[in-house]
């Protein structure tokens, strides 16, 4: 059996006789630490919106569904048997659920009431807007990158070489930006989604095991004629990057990127990205082989060379 669902009694703010303005959608995997943060300040920033919330649980071995039976018997909990990805496991959570909004959240993030409020408000008060998405923070209160265009091979080719943070500091995006403005795409740490929308265009594509999957969400919002907006007074706190190191997430990041370009852009540019990053991580390879000659770099240059192989073999379908 794939999952088990946990229902649970309600607690202040969540409504589960009528349908609350928002379901909260969290997918957890082995990150208890920061799972049990995430969930008080929800319940303790002082929401004037209803709601109801879900966690999806990956099958976690952390201990984390005994947690939340413990100190959070109000949640209900879908229970996978395996990882089934963000994609399935989101979508699991927002059938799961009944609100006129729903809040993909990422666990390892600390939200406030009155942002959350905003989002709310913001997609109530336009009925054209599909998806609304906040500022990021990392710890020190510093801004993340928080909205991005819609790939293209230009941008692949600066980002993969560096090229462009050489260019201008945090490219691609614009972290400083201060203005309510529409966006192409938001990342999905806290990313509101009418409900109305998803039942019109689908919901998230389950073939996205991880990363790309909201690109690909927004890009089909925006394709139906809905509107994806970026509010910066909407704060979250995002500690970002708890589920899996970096040599790992490069692989599974131009994975999406490549599902992304083959639904969304043809044959012809799908090929053009594969051409691409797959002649960048060849040469990145060979440099890291021969860094790998200095015993100080030996370390690091073996997992470089892991990584760069997978995205290699990865570009050119060999796995």
């Amino acid at each position: 059996m794939e999952n088990v669902m946990t229902l649970a009694a309600p607690r202040v703010g969540q409504t589960p006789e009528i349908t609350p303005d928002m379901s909260i959608v969290l997918v957890c995997w082995n990150n208890k630490a920061y799972l049990e943060p995430c969930l008080n300040s929800i319940y303790e920033g002082g929401l004037r919106s209803s709601f109801d919330i879900v966690v999806v649980d990956n099958g976690s071995t952390d201990g984390s569904q005994a947690m939340l039976r413990e100190k959070f018997p109000e949640v209900m909990i879908i229970q996978n048997d395996h990882n089934v990805g963000l994609g399935k496991a989101s979508n699991q959570g927002i059938e799961a659920t009944n609100g006129r909004h729903i809040l993909l959240l990422n666990n390892d993030t600390v939200v406030n009431g009155p942002s959350l409020d905003a989002m709310v408000d913001y997609l109530d008060q336009n009925p054209d807007v599909g998806a609304v998405g906040g500022q990021l923070l990392n710890a020190d209160g510093t801004v993340q990158s928080c909205y991005n265009g819609f790939p293209n091979l230009v941008e692949e080719f600066l980002i993969a070489t560096r090229l462009g943070e050489m260019l201008r500091p945090g490219y691609p995006a614009n972290v400083t930006d201060k203005e309510i403005r529409s966006v192409d795409w938001m990342g999905s740490a806290c990313l509101m989604v009418r409900r109305r929308a998803l039942d019109a265009i689908g919901l998230l594509d389950e073939e996205y095991f991880i990363y790309g999957d909201e690109t690909d969400l927004q890009y089909r919002l925006k394709k139906a004629g809905w509107k994806n907006y970026y509010l910066p007074q909407a704060t979250t706190i995002h500690y970002g990057g708890r589920s899996m190191n970096r040599w790992g997430r490069r692989k599974m990041v131009y994975r999406g990127h490549m599902l992304f370009y083959q639904k969304n852009y043809g044959p012809f540019r799908t090929l053009a990205l594969r051409i691409l990053l797959g002649s960048l991580s060849l040469i990145k390879l060979l440099v890291w082989a021969v860094a790998y000659l200095l015993p100080a770099k030996r370390e690091q240059a073996k997992k470089e060379i892991s990584s760069n192989v997978d995205v290699v073999k990865l570009c050119w379908s060999l796995a």
